[in-house]
């Protein structure tokens, strides 16, 4: 027991033997050369400098100078945002995989089976296209429209008489109408072929959803 008490005693003695030690200083001098010393020039200080045991010359405490200081905080700057970022990236991965899941449940739960999914989307394209088909008549219709109107104007005129201020806004409106109409052509066609990717698309996720689905073991 008295054995074990003086191990203690001595361990106790040694582990506070650091706090006693002396110091000293490890830098450049002004020449650049790494130098050691029991005392710090101020010059030094400025620079940065080792703090080491005097016996062991175990390192202390590093103090760093303000051009490294901030080269350190700036590391450290780059490293926080390539951590938020790296974060951020994690966060829209889970909600995208949170979405994408409530996208598999209501699309399995509207088309059951992948027939009825392409029976809504030939119905849904083919209504489409009646409408697109419905404007084109009409451009179609105002294009005849105006080329009348075209004529009638060009009667006047060689007839000496002025365009009539009626017929002028009826050719400004229907060249409106006709505008109109191809830009609602464009509109409706570039809608339709969305909508037909889309339908494609959810295809395509239905049959993997559905294969999966029929893989499982039942019990």
């Amino acid at each position: 027991m008295k054995l074990i008490k003086l191990l203690l005693l001595s361990f106790l003695l040694i582990s506070s033997l650091p706090s006693y030690a002396g110091k000293i200083y490890r830098f450049l001098d002004e020449d650049g050369v790494s130098t050691m010393s029991k005392s710090l020039p101020s010059y030094a200080a400025q620079k940065g400098y080792d703090v080491l045991d005097d016996v062991s010359l175990r390192l202390i405490e590093r103090v760093y100078s303000r051009e490294e200081l901030a080269r350190i905080q700036q590391r450290q700057a780059l490293i926080d945002e390539k951590n938020d970022l790296i974060k951020q990236q994690k966060q829209a991965e889970k909600q995208r995989r949170l979405e994408q899941r409530v996208r598999d449940r209501n699309l399995i739960a509207r088309y059951p089976t992948t027939e009825v999914l392409m029976r809504s989307r030939d119905e849904d394209l083919l209504y489409r296209q009646t409408q697109i088909n419905d404007i084109k008549d009409l451009l179609a219709h105002n294009i005849v429209k105006l080329a009348d109107l075209q004529k009638n104007a060009a009667e006047q005129e060689i007839s000496g008489e002025k365009i009539s201020v009626n017929l002028k806004k009826r050719l400004s409106a229907t060249q409106r109408e006709i505008d109109n109409n191809k830009r609602s052509i464009t509109v409706a066609e570039n809608d339709k072929k969305d909508v037909s990717q889309q339908y494609n698309a959810d295809l395509e996720r239905l049959e993997y959803l559905l294969d999966l689905i029929a893989a499982r073991p039942r019990h």
